[in-house]
């Protein structure tokens, strides 16, 4: 009897040790998998009406057949938001500017510490700085807006933050200027043509068709920025790109105007994200790239050897495994 009672103990014990080992082969698989749950795939957006908000629902769409298990959910962000959301888990993927993700990496700025577990997907277009006056406006240079009234977008975007490193870059801050008003690019013309607000500024993909109007029903300038405040802002932000307005890229704008570009670029979530799953996106995003052009000319520019020579930030290891496939990348 007691051997018989020995011999259940044992066996008890030997089960036990096979079941813990279960369960951890059960764990150990489960992160491995990490990312491969994209049942729901949250997208990081902007507002609607906004070219992100466009390219993103045409992305989905495309999307759709890359990940046939998934559903897209597109939400209204911004570049500082999307890049919070990502880190925190909260979006797969989103949009943001790359003068927005050093920033992020390093925990400055908006950033109250640093955001590690994202990645760069692509690198897709140039949202340029703009300061847009009246074309009988007495405003020609940053330091003229002192006293003035300027909308710089949405409050804490990143056409209001790199207003207010331009305005350092230019001994000035919002206390120098005569008022602010956070509204959107829309609100705003309708502002500046009521003459209730003397500047628009903003980080927008350009030509942008509101400036466009503006210019052809009351006329528009544009003011460039000096050649040291543009190297002062690459010096603070490796994402801040010089950029040249070319001639008539507005219907009254025959000169050149140099400022700054901070170029959107598509971010995943590492822990969300698997390699393969960016590795799909990535060449989604590629091979359609027609598509986008379609959908704006802002995308015209936008190529594989485009996306790495512009990136900014770490790419992803799905990103990278595409673009060495294709011999974009060593």
């Amino acid at each position: 009897m007691q051997k018989m009672f020995g011999m259940v103990i044992s066996f008890l014990m030997i089960m036990g040790v096979l079941i813990g080992c279960s369960e951890e082969t059960g764990s150990t698989k489960s992160n491995s998998n990490a990312g491969e749950d994209l049942s729901e795939i949250s997208f990081g957006s902007a507002t609607v009406g906004g070219f992100w908000y466009t390219l993103s629902g045409a992305m989905s769409d495309k999307m759709a057949s890359v990940f046939p298990e998934s559903s897209t959910t597109i939400v209204e962000g911004g570049s500082v938001s999307n890049l919070l959301g990502l880190g925190q888990g909260t979006f797969h993927i989103g949009f943001s500017n790359g003068q927005t993700v050093p920033e992020a990496l390093n925990g400055k700025g908006a950033f109250d510490e640093p955001i590690k577990n994202v990645s760069t997907v692509a690198t897709l277009y140039p949202n340029v700085f703009h300061i847009a006056v009246r074309e009988d406006s007495d405003i020609y240079s940053v330091e003229d807006l002192k006293g003035k009234v300027v909308s710089p977008g949405i409050k804490g975007y990143s056409g209001e933050l790199a207003l207010l490193d331009i305005l350092e870059m230019s001994n000035m801050s919002y206390d120098d200027l005569g008022g602010v008003e956070y509204v959107g690019t829309a609100d705003g013309a309708d502002l500046l043509r009521d003459g209730h607000i003397d500047a628009i500024t903003g980080m927008l993909a350009a030509p942008v068709s509101t400036f466009q109007e503006l210019d052809t029903t009351m006329g528009l300038r544009f003011i460039p920025l000096r050649d040291e405040v543009i190297s002062s802002l690459h010096e603070k932000n490796e994402g801040y790109l010089e950029y040249t307005i070319e001639p008539n890229t507005y219907p009254s704008q025959p000169d050149p105007i140099k400022t700054v570009a901070g170029y959107t670029v598509l971010l995943a979530n590492n822990d969300l994200m698997s390699e393969d799953a960016v590795y799909k996106l990535t060449k989604m995003m590629v091979e359609n790239r027609d598509e986008w052009e379609n959908i704006s000319s802002v995308m015209s520019d936008f190529t594989a050897e485009y996306s790495v020579e512009k990136n900014v930030g770490n790419l992803h290891p799905g990103a990278k495994k595409y673009y060495k496939e294709i011999g974009v990348l060593e």
